[in-house]
């Protein structure tokens, strides 16, 4: 994916997607694996992360689940009968549409001054979930913390870049 990216636009460009996606991606397995502590954590910093998708998801998760899943198991006490790792899909998937449309609109000329904008915005979300994490009241969710942050340094240093290269690009067209 990072070299599609980066063969399509610039690396800058790579950096920012897939630092997003990684961040998304990780808050999915710490929330789904239990690192976290408890599941209302890792969704509501979900709904931070991907915030217009991510309330889509949380109101269509029991729909979803239905149409993906199927039948509940014949015993009531036994609870659903599915594999365990459609949930990793059903809580990642609006951070990762997210980080397509963030993608799509960083390779667009005409839309990246909305799309540095977006991707500022996601790189204080993904900080900000950091330093929640990091300094957090419950000492065996604090280590946690640290990938959002360097996720978010990442992030950083490819919107600082990007910005560069457009300027760059701005004085050699002579605009």
């Amino acid at each position: 994916m990072i070299r599609v990216i980066a063969r399509v636009r610039s690396l800058p460009t790579a950096m920012i997607v897939c630092a997003y996606a990684a961040a998304v991606l990780t808050l999915t397995w710490l929330t789904q694996d239990g690192y976290l502590g408890d599941a209302a954590y890792g969704v509501m910093a979900m709904i931070l992360l991907a915030f217009p998708l991510s309330l889509v998801g949380t109101s269509l998760y029991g729909m979803l689940k239905d149409a993906i899943i199927g039948q509940k198991h014949d015993d009531p006490t036994y609870g659903w009968n599915y594999d365990y790792s459609w949930d990793y899909v059903l809580m990642a998937w609006p951070g990762i549409v997210t980080a397509v449309a963030l993608a799509l609109l960083l390779t667009q000329r005409r839309t990246r001054p909305a799309a540095t904008t977006v991707g500022w915005g996601l790189t204080a979300l993904v900080i900000l979930v950091g330093v929640a994490t990091t300094f957090d009241g419950w000492a065996p969710r604090r280590p946690y913390g640290w990938p959002f942050l360097v996720y978010g340094l990442i992030m950083v240093i490819g919107l600082i870049a990007l910005r560069r290269s457009a300027l760059r690009d701005a004085v050699a067209s002579g605009a």
